[in-house]
């Protein structure tokens, strides 16, 4: 998971982040800290092909681990009296779809045990209780086939930056006669869907949008 969001994104984020650390004035650097987690609030992620939801976990639980060290670089670990929005990292951000139902219920288990775990790191830094339960937030995972589903009306183009994850590869001559379908669903009929791997259906849905 990691050789793909490090260098599509985390990696460019860390170094943003070291940098806001180096600064020398307290005011600028904090000031800076918080744009930075007001920023991470704003980055939209999708997998249109998420299965048990591991790239939009992973995804998640790093990006609340800087939102962690930002806030800990302006609390300074010290207990704030109002608490109110005091997490800005959503799994709102994430966004997946996934054919398989099980696995649909399994992602979005997953987003909120990672949600919860996330909170009590967060609590550990402001040593304070943070209310987590009943559940409000809500897991984005749509359940359908990504190859037949227009995948703006899961989240709009306009509103992602990042699309990721790893669909399934099929060599062309190993296709079931569904995957061949979706696939000249995609392309059309033609030769490039007797030479072209299932997983190119992604890539072309993906690099159109």
């Amino acid at each position: 998971i990691h050789k793909v969001i490090d260098p599509l994104f985390l990696d460019e984020l860390r170094e943003e982040f070291d940098a806001i650390k180096a600064l020398k004035v307290p005011k600028i650097r904090n000031e800076k800290a918080e744009a930075f987690r007001e920023k991470l609030s704003k980055l939209t992620f999708f997998d249109p092909a998420c299965g048990s939801g591991n790239f939009l976990t992973e995804t998640y639980i790093s990006l609340r681990r800087l939102e962690n060290e930002a806030l800990l670089l302006v609390t300074g670990g010290q207990m704030l009296l109002d608490l109110g929005g005091i997490i800005k990292v959503s799994i709102g951000q994430f966004y997946g779809i996934e054919i398989n139902d099980f696995a649909v219920t399994v992602a979005k288990t997953a987003l909120w045990i990672a949600e919860s775990q996330m909170m009590k790191e967060t609590e550990e830094i402001l040593n304070a209780n943070l209310e987590f339960l009943p559940l409000k937030s809500y897991a984005n995972i749509v359940e359908g086939n990504a190859l037949r589903v227009d995948w703006e009306t899961v989240v709009p183009k306009d509103k992602l930056n990042y699309i990721m994850g790893n669909p399934p590869f099929v060599g062309a001559s190993m296709m079931t006669k569904e995957q061949k379908d979706d696939a000249v669903a995609i392309f059309g009929r033609g030769s490039r869907v007797n030479s072209i791997d299932y997983v190119g259906a992604w890539y072309h849905k993906a690099a159109k949008m």
